[in-house]
């Protein structure tokens, strides 16, 4: 019984490492968190489907849309029909959406040295044991 409430405290100690971390982020990029997670889906799949991306990132495709719009009007990605299906809009960055990836990566790389991302790091560990244990 104790070692399942010690569990549940670690997990609640790096969900709040997680939410302040990501918070973090959010503040140094200006971006919202779906923006961000937007951006970094496109960045490593290119050319991807609206419903694959909506699909991969657990959000509802009208949801995506807005992001889209709003990320589109920044002129950071473009919406572009499918060659082969003109009712596929495939999504990729821009060259100024690339431009602002690569800030960002620094940005969120110099993060990882915070102490939020630090005890996140080093709380890692401690879940990887859980996660065996329940196994």
């Amino acid at each position: 019984m104790q070692e399942s409430l010690d569990h549940i405290i670690d997990i609640m100690q790096l969900e709040r490492y997680l939410k302040q971390l990501t918070t973090d982020w959010a503040a140094d990029t200006g971006l919202t968190l779906n923006d961000l997670r937007i951006l970094v889906y496109i960045q490593k799949h290119p050319a991807s489907e609206i419903a694959v991306v909506a699909t991969a990132l657990h959000v509802v495709k009208v949801s995506l849309v807005q992001n889209i719009g709003s990320l589109t009007k920044q002129g950071l990605i473009v919406s572009a029909p499918s060659a082969t299906d003109r009712r596929v809009h495939l999504l990729s960055l821009t060259s100024k959406g690339h431009e602002r990836m690569a800030e960002i990566d620094q940005q969120l790389s110099r993060s990882l040295s915070h102490e939020s991302a630090q005890r996140l790091i080093k709380s890692l560990p401690s879940l990887a044991g859980l996660l065996r244990d329940a196994d």
